[in-house]
């Protein structure tokens, strides 16, 4: 889907529809539809449809005209007014291009108009970004491709005056923004034959060489001779080749200075080692390197947008599989840090390989560190499908995160990693054991994690392991990877001050 800006006079706008906006129960239509109505298309004022619409969020009502140009006009429902946010707008616009999409329209007309009275900040790129979310679709696979997949084609920024150079980047970023989590979402849901540690490394790869990223790949041997014992732990039991993936952009300028490090769980398929999961939750195991492909996503993003910050995004890659090779509930390994580790549950796997990767950053010299992770189902217990957790050593990150995410649509909430949690996590026979009691389980993963990040660096673990995934699909998402996160690390980078945390 292309979207130009279009600069000419109303009365020579032409699409198969038109898009305007409308907040539930009021008594007046936004000004730009108010107005567009009254001085060029006065059929939509006398037409019997306008009554049938209601503005509840996400509605639709389509008016048919004799307008050769203007055939048709969507009515897009924004709910109420006094609850409206960007969650609110987002899921307008996109069950407004589903309904575009169902109906076949190919050219869909967006005036600048019909954003008038809406008060959002950064309203034009959540619309173009919102678009493409709503209409995300996965059929890599499917020998026979939905009829109206490419549907609509084309939108029409219109305009009757020459746009802001602000609004330019806006829609360029919107773009950008829904090209990155499309491809995140698209790894997630790439099948786990398919989308193996090494595919990952050859995905790397590729944005390494379209956007001059450095780029390295460890393969099992000099990751276990690097010492990451508990890394090796997790990939032991599986034929797929391991890889720790790290990509580093540096702005010119900017060499020399710390960066901000990304660390992302990349287990591309879990099905929880000799600890095995039970029948009815592996299938979606798939989705276990979620963490990993939010990453993939922004770093997709950060060469298209070329911000003055330096980012370096650490993957630790490996699937955990059962076989005689595999790592047994009782052994105790050492980590790159040197620390040793009891692991009493092989399913608690994504926090071994995280507490090696955390380790091996140091030698990047972070200014800070975000980790993402599809951690624990305590997660979701606690704060459901659509809110991620943030535990981190410092509230300097903790609110840019919190902030960067509401900004976007993307929740986030703090849990404590006080030191009586730490009781939890001793072990009789080693340093640590890799869980605790079922109490507490996503703290007690964030106090691990706690242990090996680098001595004085601000630090963030993300549990995302509710919003990463859709069971089935919503309104505004279909079933499997969301592409949860993305946005927030965008975000994240335009408003960081990494001297500052």
């Amino acid at each position: 889907m292309e979207f130009n800006i279009v600069v000419e006079p109303a009365s020579a706008w032409s699409a198969d529809a038109v898009i305007f906006f409308a907040f539930k129960g009021s008594e007046e239509f936004l000004p730009g539809f108010s107005k567009w109505i009254t001085t060029q298309a006065d059929w939509v004022a006398g037409s019997p449809g306008l009554t049938d619409f209601t503005g509840e969020l996400g509605s639709t009502t389509v008016i048919y005209g004799s307008s050769t140009s203007i055939q048709r006009v969507m009515i897009v429902g924004l709910g109420d007014k006094n609850e409206f946010g960007i969650e609110q707008f987002s899921q307008a616009v996109s069950s407004a291009f589903c309904k575009c999409r169902e109906l076949k329209f190919r050219i869909v007309g967006a005036p600048l108009s019909a954003f008038e009275g809406i008060v959002l900040e950064d309203m034009h790129e959540h619309f173009v970004a919102a678009a493409m979310s709503g209409l995300y679709s996965y059929d890599e696979f499917k020998t026979k491709k939905e009829e109206n997949a490419a549907l609509p084609e084309v939108v029409k920024m219109l305009t009757d005056a020459e746009p802001s150079e602000t609004f330019i980047e806006a829609i360029h970023k919107g773009q950008t923004v829904g090209e990155a989590v499309s491809y995140a979402r698209d790894l997630v849901n790439s099948p786990p034959n398919i989308a193996n540690p090494v595919f990952l490394a050859e995905e790397a790869k590729k944005l390494a060489k379209k956007y001059g990223f450095k780029f390295k790949a460890m393969k099992r041997k000099e990751i276990i001779d690097k010492g990451m014992g508990a890394y090796a732990s997790v990939f032991k039991g599986s034929i797929d080749e391991p890889r720790l993936i790290t990509l580093e952009y540096c702005p010119k300028g900017r060499e020399g200075d710390k960066p901000l490090v990304l660390v992302g769980k990349g287990v591309t398929f879990d099905t929880g080692g000799i600890s095995l999961k039970p029948t009815g939750h592996i299938e979606d195991m798939k989705c276990d390197m979620a963490g990993a492909a939010a990453i993939f996503g922004f770093f997709h993003a950060l060469g298209e947008l070329n911000p003055d910050l330096p980012v370096v995004g650490i993957l630790p890659c490996a699937d955990n599989m059962p076989d005689g090779l595999a790592t047994r509930p009782g052994e105790v390994v050492t980590s790159l840090s040197g620390k040793t580790i009891e692991i009493l549950n092989t399913d608690a796997e994504g926090r071994l390989l995280l507490c090696d990767a955390l380790a091996y950053s140091k030698q990047f010299e972070p200014a800070a560190i975000i980790d993402l992770a599809t951690l624990t189902g305590g997660c979701i217990v606690a704060f459901g499908w659509n809110v991620a957790a943030v535990m981190d050593n410092s509230p300097k990150l903790e609110n840019i995160i919190i902030e960067s995410g509401m900004r976007v649509g993307e929740r986030f909430w703090p849990m404590p990693l006080w030191d009586i949690y730490k009781e939890e996590l001793k072990s009789d026979v080693a340093d640590l054991k890799n869980i605790g009691s079922r109490e507490g389980m996503t703290i007690h993963a964030g106090m691990f994690l706690k242990e090996f990040v680098p001595e004085n660096v601000p630090w963030a673990h993300l549990d995302i392991a509710g919003p990463a995934w859709r069971k089935k699909k919503t309104t505004t998402l279909t079933a499997g990877g969301t592409g949860f996160g993305v946005r927030t690390l965008i975000e994240i980078i335009s408003r960081i001050d990494l001297e500052d945390i």
